[in-house]
């Protein structure tokens, strides 16, 4: 069965003063209906980037997308005119946005952005929007539903404003939910909420790409993982196995720093450096220079994503089949 989403070797760049750079380089994974897939990395990495492209929401100028393809059931949504991205967005596919103050209208209240959102892509009463739109914000746990329906964005606390963002990407049962650290202003109570809605909406058939920087997130809400680092798609794997046998020095790197329960002397372990600027990438490996194992050919060569076995991808010169 094909999949919902296909990203086939999409590249995004920016032009800035200093020059342009590739923000995403050749990335492509898939996701499944009903699938929840984490894109995994640290900030820098490219990730929303790529998430902000799939909407086809990436600034022009100074962003552009070079090439590749976005296929929606099979649509190739970097071919389609603008109405129809807009009959997309929020009703087919929708995004819960990193930042919700930055996303919601600072102008209208919670209620008015909820409905308005229902009736611009259903056939039905302002009256029955307006109940669609409070049992959202049931969904979420968020408390005195119908006084949050007339507040504006200011008058909710962050975490509050993050629920109204999910309550508004679930409205319409969207085949796909794009969720770009969607649980980090929120106490661990709210998440596990915000987890049990994602898994109803798997057993809905919705798909997720839960974009995060928390592998305590991922294990604990995905499916499949794709790691991403400077750019590219470094390993890709079902959950299970990229925690149990990663392949790739970052994403070994990545799991070794979680915390965990240590003795008087145990320490956190750090990932050494930074990701680098998109502007000075190194040659070959874009991880090479925090990588204890980087050799010659590292610097020379770009790793490609190599099949491990089992849905198993790393690029890595080091990666081996299990």
């Amino acid at each position: 069965m094909d999949p919902l989403l296909k990203l086939d070797a999409l590249t995004v760049s920016f032009t800035v003063d200093e020059g342009t750079f590739k923000a995403v380089d050749r990335v492509s994974f898939q996701v499944a209906s009903g699938e929840i897939v984490g894109l995994v990395g640290e900030s820098g990495c490219g990730k929303s980037v790529t998430a902000l492209s799939i909407l086809r929401l990436i600034p022009s100028p100074p962003g552009s997308i070079d090439s590749g393809r976005i296929l929606f059931k099979g649509e190739d949504l970097l071919r389609v005119d603008a109405e129809r991205m807009r009959a997309l967005r929020g009703n087919a596919i929708s995004m819960i946005f990193q930042e919700p103050m930055a996303a919601l209208s600072p102008l209208h209240c919670i209620g008015d952005q909820l409905v308005e959102a229902i009736l611009l892509h259903r056939n039905m009463g302002k009256q029955a929007a307006r109940e669609l739109a409070e049992t959202a914000l049931h969904r979420v746990g968020l408390p005195d539903v119908r006084q949050k329906m007339q507040a504006y964005p200011f008058q909710l606390s962050g975490g509050m404003q993050q629920r109204v963002m999910i309550a508004m990407a679930m409205l319409l049962n969207p085949d796909l939910v794009i969720a770009d650290e969607p649980t980090t202003a929120l106490d661990v109570t709210v998440q596990a909420q915000i987890f049990e809605e994602m898994e109803k909406m798997r057993k809905e058939k919705t798909a997720v790409l839960l974009i995060t920087h928390d592998m305590g997130v991922i294990w604990e809400a995905c499916d499949r993982v794709v790691v991403m680092y400077a750019s590219r798609v470094v390993e890709e794997a079902h959950r299970k196995t990229l925690f149990q046998t990663p392949a790739h020095p970052y994403t070994q790197a990545l799991l070794a720093s979680i915390p965990k329960a240590m003795g008087p002397k145990g320490r956190l372990q750090a990932i050494p450096g930074q990701v680098p600027s998109p502007m000075h990438f190194p040659s070959g490996c874009h991880f090479r220079d925090r990588c204890a194992r980087a050799h010659g050919r590292c610097r020379k060569e770009t790793p490609e994503l190599t099949e491990l076995g089992s849905g198993h991808r790393a690029a890595c010169f080091l990666a081996t089949k299990g």
